[in-house]
């Protein structure tokens, strides 16, 4: 006798289950992301923490230990960085991302009567991302200064929750940031001619407004095909050969500070150019003296055509209302552009990349391209590590905003997946592992925004250009565990090369880490828009060129060792010295974390006398692992910050796994599923998982 095949069978029963079908059977309940700004505990943690006071004994260092942003400037940026959270997460702007990662961009090089235009086609999710991120002051934030020394902290912690959903629009965003630094540094010099002061004058207004009419970005173009980081080969040649030509005065200001091109003329050919669509670029090319100088490129200049527009065809009121379309709305509006030509730069072809699809990076001819030299012949190097140095720590805060909400998501995921009959939250392998990934992304959110610190810090001492608009800002961020002047800046220059290096190569590992959490699905690469918010994969993939950009693991480790071994090694060391000593005296009273301060304060004493007794050319082999130990003696110190000030008995156990897990010591404590747990969500009430209908 036949069972009966019925919907709702019940294992034992003498019917049987219907087989599933696409419609019919188990459909998993899909994770849905919260605002990153407040579940994001690291991210938390990093931007609140119980103030107390503490003063070392060792001068002239006074520290008090705080969190990273003092409570006066949280309650400032707060409600912004709370609504960008909710914003970054809309259906809209998940329709953007999608749209970008499904259309990447295209060139046109010639039209149908054979005549060059190069139009380069960028899709309408990668134009709206790149326009909310500049009206959102995603660059512009560090130089309205509203918050003195808190100002980068501001910008970098929007910036992390801008990561996972800006289909790499903050890549343009890394060299505008660069650029507007480099600029400020030649608007006051009186080097140079008045001409060139008042193209930087114009330039730098642009890169640093959230006006979409006046907005530009920049690129940054150094590579060519002898050599990728390596620009001492670099072919390009740039001579100095004035023109005299008119400036045309367009009706919406379209030249450049209304002066005459650029005095040089640049010849060459560029292999990685990425922000193709930029409005401008830093590019370094040979000049006759032999050396590598930096210069200041325009994409565009103005079209003779538009001579023959008359001002008044364009009518004021149409002036007008092209000005009120610009003002921020509810949608990012696109703007309006000018008659211009290509200043002498074409477009070879467009790179095909494993990830950050959206973003448009070119091969490059320049052809006669118009430019201004930036500082003094043959700086060239020296000129492009201010902007290098800005777009190491974009990089570095990139990979843990992409690691971050690549953690949002296996966390979403467990919460909503059973398997075994219980929760995954439940399951104990899966929360150690996820646990884990959570503990290493602590610490490098600690270390990158410790590094964001320090260059508030310096950039308020070193440059007249950043002066605080809010009166009620403290003057002083010396009130924390990071340094004050000159100790800030030597630090900054050692530390951010190892940042670089060490969070990009931790963001690739954890976002495997993070794909693999979700079995399967993890591994699908959707850009449909109700994919986007859970797609791993995309978060992976672009992560990869982390470790690439802007020099690679290897390179970084050959800077550090400069810095080391350099002109002023001894000041740097002598700071660092410092910093790790009087850090150590934070926790002196906690005998549980005196022991692992013993541990750092020996390991930063046999590293110190590693670099001092040997010569930079014998320590080259050992480049990356010198500054892995270093990262490994900032972390610790960070952690053990961290968990001497309150927070859980959680944060102690992560300062110690890291403590012993990266000095290759055993890991002692015993932790019990509820401490994984604690890691993961935090000590509050976990939603479990509702079940899943048939």
């Amino acid at each position: 006798m036949k069972k009966a095949i019925t919907e709702h069978s019940l294992p034992g029963s003498d019917s049987i289950a219907l087989p599933p079908s696409p419609t019919a059977g188990f459909f998993q309940t899909p994770p849905r992301l919260k605002n990153q700004f407040f579940d994001d505990l690291a991210l938390q943690r990093v931007f609140e923490r119980t103030e107390a006071s503490f003063k070392t004994q060792i001068a002239p260092v006074t520290l008090i230990v705080l969190g990273y942003v003092p409570s006066s400037v949280r309650s400032l940026i707060s409600p912004d960085l709370s609504s960008f959270g909710a914003r970054v997460l809309h259906p809209r702007v998940l329709r953007w991302i999608a749209d970008a990662e499904a259309h990447p961009p295209t060139v046109n090089c010639w039209d149908v009567w054979g005549k060059r235009e190069d139009e380069l086609v960028t899709s309408e999710g990668w134009r709206k991302l790149q326009e909310m991120g500049i009206s959102e002051g995603i660059v512009s934030i560090a130089y309205e200064n509203a918050h003195g020394e808190y100002s980068r902290l501001y910008q970098f912690l929007k910036y992390h929750l801008w990561t996972g959903s800006c289909a790499y629009v903050t890549c343009p965003s890394a060299m505008t940031d660069g650029a507007a630094k480099m600029l400020s540094t030649h608007i006051n010099l009186k080097a140079g001619t008045s001409d060139a002061r008042k193209v930087f004058k114009a330039a730098y207004s642009r890169l640093i407004s959230r006006d979409l009419r006046d907005a530009w970005t920049s690129g940054q173009w150094m590579t060519e095909r002898v050599g990728g980081s390596d620009v001492q080969n670099i072919e390009t040649l740039a001579t100095f050969s004035p023109v005299t030509q008119p400036a045309v005065d367009g009706p919406f200001g379209i030249e450049f500070a209304n002066s005459a091109l650029g005095p040089w003329c640049i010849n060459g050919f560029k292999w990685f150019s990425s922000a193709t669509d930029a409005n401008m670029a830093i590019v370094l090319a040979r000049t006759p003296d032999g050396g590598i100088s930096a210069f200041y490129v325009p994409m565009r200049r103005t079209s003779p055509e538009i001579s023959s527009l008359s001002k008044s065809s364009l009518s004021q009121s149409s002036i007008e209302t092209s000005h009120k379309q610009k003002q921020r709305s509810d949608i990012y509006n696109d703007r309006r552009e000018p008659v211009t030509e290509s200043n002498g730069i074409f477009i070879q072809r467009l790179k095909t990349k494993l990830g950050t699809r959206p973003l448009p990076t070119a091969e490059l001819v320049l052809e006669d391209a118009r430019a201004y030299l930036l500082g003094q012949q043959g700086q060239g190097v020296r000129e492009i590590s201010i902007v290098l140095n800005i777009t190491r720590i974009h990089n570095a805060v990139t990979a843990c905003g992409l690691w971050g909400r690549g953690l949002a998501i296996s966390r979403a995921f467990t919460q909503v997946r059973s398997i075994g009959g219980r929760a995954l939250m439940d399951a104990p392998a899966h929360i150690r592992n996820l646990a884990e990934n959570h503990m290493n992304y602590q610490a490098y959110m600690h270390f990158a925004f410790f590094v964001v610190a320090l260059l508030g810090v310096s950039e308020q001492a070193s440059n007249s250009q950043y002066q605080p608009k809010n009166s009620q800002v403290s003057a002083s961020i010396t009130s924390r565990i990071v340094p004050p002047e000159p100790s800030a800046t030597l630090i900054l220059r050692l530390l951010t090369p190892v940042l670089k290096a060490m969070s990009a190569k931790a963001a690739i590992a954890g976002l495997a880490e993070c794909m693999e959490s979700l079995g399967g699905v993890g591994y699908l690469d959707s850009s449909s828009p109700s994919d986007i918010e859970t797609n791993v994969a995309r978060l992976l993939r672009d992560a990869n060129v982390l470790s690439i950009w802007e020099g690679t693991t290897d390179v970084m480790g050959n800077d550090t060792l400069r810095v080391l071994k350099g002109k002023i090694s001894g000041a740097i060391i002598d700071a660092f010295d410092l910093w790790v000593s009087s850090a150590g005296s934070l926790w002196e009273d906690r005998a549980d974390l005196a022991e692992l301060g013993r541990r750092v304060q020996d390991s930063w004493q046999n590293c110190k006398t590693l670099i001092l007794e040997n010569a930079e050319q014998s320590l080259q082999v050992q480049g990356r692992s010198i500054m892995n130990k270093l990262g490994w003696l900032v972390i610790s110190i960070l952690l053990m910050n961290d968990a001497s000030h309150g927070g859980g008995d959680h944060l102690f156990t992560i300062s110690h796994w890291w403590v012993c897990k990266n000095n290759h010591q055993e890991h002692t404590n015993v932790l019990n599923a509820q401490v994984y747990k604690n890691i993961v969500f935090g000590t509050e009430q976990i939603s479990k998982p509702t079940p899943a209908k048939l």
